[in-house]
């Protein structure tokens, strides 16, 4: 008789800011989102999502007639596995790329997704918490240790409409591939210390629906929270 473990993963996004968990129906403790569509889904909504990592992977989602690219992070917590899903192309992908380097994956890994408006713009961002700290950037303006630059491409007007960011995911995908070589099983992995970093409450109650756009960045949009 062979021996195997059955298990079925859960899968969140992260989006608007939070992590969020898709439910089929108007279960207790989920929210409604409205879609830029009009149409209403609920999710389980929590502040940030914490286990040792396991695995990354790729996958094409076709999101508003369009094909989108999704990275995903492979997370154990006491047995459970999740799989957290962002797009390539935003802020919460590339500030994970950017803390690569200084993760020890002998411990837990917290995400902490954030959402903040200014000037009527919705801008997100994402802190990742290793070992009870916040990692720090391995990437930064006066020291960029290896990234390539991104082209931004600006009319008359001084508004940006092209960025290549080419090399700078090539330059991520090679991070995760190194990084994915180095992760610990986490039979054998360190529990997380105690911390109070990003320790509020996991889910949110409050049943608001929330508004939901397709997409709350620009595609041109810069990110002003990155260090680079």
């Amino acid at each position: 008789m062979g021996l195997g473990n059955n298990s079925s993963a859960v899968y969140v996004d992260l989006r608007n800011g939070k992590v969020m968990r898709y439910s089929k129906s108007n279960e207790p403790g989920t929210m409604p989102v409205v879609s830029a569509k009009g149409e209403t889904r609920y999710y389980y909504i929590y502040d940030y999502i914490e286990g040792h990592v396991t695995n990354f992977s790729t996958r094409e989602e076709e999101i508003a007639g369009k094909s989108r690219l999704k990275f995903q992070i492979h997370m154990n917590d006491n047995g459970e596995t999740y799989i957290v899903k962002m797009d390539v192309d935003s802020s919460y992908f590339r500030m994970f790329c950017s803390v690569l380097p200084n993760i020890d994956w002998s411990y837990p890994v917290r995400l902490i997704p954030r959402m903040k408006e200014e000037n009527g713009v919705k801008k997100t961002s994402m802190i990742v918490v290793n070992n009870g700290d916040p990692v720090k950037f391995a990437f930064t303006k006066d020291n960029p240790n290896g990234k390539p630059e991104v082209t931004f491409t600006k009319n008359k007007k001084g508004e940006i409409v092209d960025i290549d960011r080419e090399e700078e995911l090539k330059f991520f995908f090679d991070l995760i591939t190194k990084a994915k070589a180095n992760l610990v099983h986490p039979a054998v992995a360190q529990s997380a210390p105690p911390q109070t970093f990003g320790s509020t409450t996991e889910r949110a109650s409050a049943p608001t629906p929330i508004q939901e756009s397709e997409t709350f960045e620009s595609p041109f949009m810069e990110d002003d929270d990155l260090p680079f």
